[in-house]
C-alpha cells in the first residue's frame, strides 16, 4: 500500500448545481469545414455512464457521462466547487425530488463557453430520473493536498483518497506502476497546454487526425490513461520525460485540436511514474460503480 498523508487532509462541503446542458447558439465549422451542431456537453445524460465507450454517440461533442454541476455564488465559491473536488469523493442531492440520494464524482471538463466548468457525477437510474436542471448539489471533498509520502516528486491533483487506495499503484523499486488501460504520446495531446491550476479543467486527446483516432477508438468514460511526456504540476505543458495520468472525463469533439478529455490525477517531471497496462483501469472497476 502506498503511504499518503490523508489522515491530515481536511474534508469540507462543497455546493454546486446541476447545469444545463450546453450547446452553441448556432452551428460550428468542423475542422474539416463543415457544419456540426454537437450535443451532450453538461446537463444530465441518461444514456451514457462510466464504462461506455467514448465514440459512437450521434452527434456527440465532448459528450460528458451522467450528470455535470458547476460551482454557485461567488467567484471564489465556484473556483472552491471545482479545485477542491476530486475522483472518488461522495456526492448529495440537497434539493428536488432526488433530495438525499448518493452519487459519486467520475471527472471533471474545462473549457466551457463562458468560461465555465463541469464537475461530473454518476448516480443510480433512480436518482437520475429524480433529478432536474438546477437542483443543489453537495460534495464532500477529500484529497486536496494529499501527498504521497515516499514519491515526493509525484503530485496528486483531483483525486481522492478512495481512488488511490482502490487504483492498485503498486512500488516498484523507486518508481511507481500505475494501472493504465493506454498510453498516449505527447503528439497527440490537444488542447489543455498553458491552463492553470490544473485542478479544474483536462487535457485533450485530438481526434481529428484518422492515426490519432485509430489511438483513441477503443477508449470509455472513466478509462485510467498515461500521457507521455505531459507535465500538470502548476500548470499544464511539454516536458521531455514527465508524465502526466489521468481519467477520461468526456469524449471526442470535432473541432480541431480538442477531443477526449482527460482530468489530471497524478503527473511527475521526472518519470517516477511507470505505466501497468490493464484493460480493467477504469472508475467502474476500481469504485465499484
Amino acid at each position: 500500500m502506498v503511504k499518503t498523508n490523508k489522515e491530515n487532509l481536511l474534508e469540507v462541503a462543497l455546493i454546486g448545481e446541476v447545469t444545463h446542458t450546453a450547446t452553441p447558439p448556432s452551428y460550428t465549422t468542423t475542422w474539416d469545414n463543415k457544419p456540426w451542431l454537437g450535443i451532450g456537453r453538461g446537463g444530465i445524460v441518461y444514456n451514457v455512464k462510466v464504462g461506455d465507450p467514448c465514440f459512437g454517440w450521434v452527434q456527440g461533442e465532448k459528450v460528458e457521462p451522467g450528470v455535470s454541476a458547476d460551482g454557485i455564488g461567488t467567484d471564489a465559491e465556484k473556483a472552491s466547487f471545482r479545485n477542491l473536488s476530486g475522483i472518488g469523493n461522495k456526492v448529495r442531492v440537497v434539493g428536488g425530488e432526488a433530495k438525499g440520494k448518493s452519487g459519486t464524482v467520475v471527472g471533471k471538463v474545462g473549457y466551457l463557453m463562458g468560461s465555465n466548468h463541469h464537475v461530473v457525477m454518476q448516480f443510480d437510474e433512480e436518482t437520475l430520473d429524480g433529478l432536474t436542471i438546477g437542483d443543489k448539489v453537495q460534495i464532500r471533498a477529500h484529497g486536496a493536498g494529499m501527498k504521497l509520502l515516499d514519491y515526493p516528486g509525484v503530485r496528486v491533483i483531483s483525486c481522492s483518497p478512495t481512488c488511490i487506495g482502490s487504483w492498485g499503484i503498486a512500488e516498484q523499486g523507486e518508481k511507481l506502476a500505475v494501472p493504465v488501460v493506454k498510453e498516449v504520446p505527447a503528439y497527440f495531446v490537444g488542447q489543455g497546454h498553458g491552463g492553470s491550476p490544473p485542478e479544474a479543467s483536462n487535457w485533450d486527446i485530438q481526434t481529428q487526425s484518422p492515426d490519432a483516432v485509430e489511438h483513441a477508438k477503443d477508449l470509455r468514460f472513466g478509462d485510467m490513461v498515461l500521457l507521455r511526456d505531459i507535465l500538470s504540476a502548476w500548470g499544464r505543458g511539454y516536458y521531455e520525460g514527465a508524465v502526466t495520468v489521468g481519467v477520461v472525463s468526456c469524449g471526442p469533439s470535432k473541432s480541431l485540436g480538442q477531443g477526449v478529455g482527460v482530468c489530471t490525477l497524478l503527473t511527475c517531471k521526472e518519470g517516477e511514474i511507470v505505466p501497468k497496462l490493464d484493460p480493467k483501469a477504469n472508475l467502474k472497476e476500481i469504485l465499484e460503480l
